[in-house]
């Protein structure tokens, strides 16, 4: 007879541990529980991207008649939203996934005389 593998058992993600994927050119934001994802509207939207900085609340999870926000880790370019406004989301599930590359400042000759 085949023993079966037990299967990990997922706890609650503490907001502490919120964000962490190390080793990457990028980012994820994971849910701290579970509940509904709703999303909320970009605070610096530029260039047709938008920014957050750390501690920016990037989402929420709705639990019934309670809220948790869910806040960027670092200064990053929202690469992408990977669940759907409204969907139930697992705890240590991905929700958005960030690009920490710094932005690129554009240089501009200072006006006056050229040469």
């Amino acid at each position: 007879m085949a023993q079966s593998t037990p299967r990990p058992v997922l706890h609650e993600v503490s907001p502490e541990t919120m964000g962490e994927s190390g080793g990457f050119a990028f980012r994820l934001v994971v849910s701290p529980a579970p509940g509904r994802m709703r999303h909320l509207p970009p605070v610096d939207f530029r260039e047709g991207m938008e920014w957050v900085t750390a501690g920016q609340p990037v989402a929420v999870i709705e639990q019934g008649s309670k809220s948790i926000e869910v806040c960027s880790p670092i200064d990053a370019r929202v690469a992408g939203i990977l669940v759907r406004d409204g969907e139930p989301v697992a705890p240590g599930q991905p929700l958005v996934w960030l690009d920490p590359t710094p932005r690129r400042t554009q240089t501009r000759e200072p006006k006056g005389e050229r040469s």
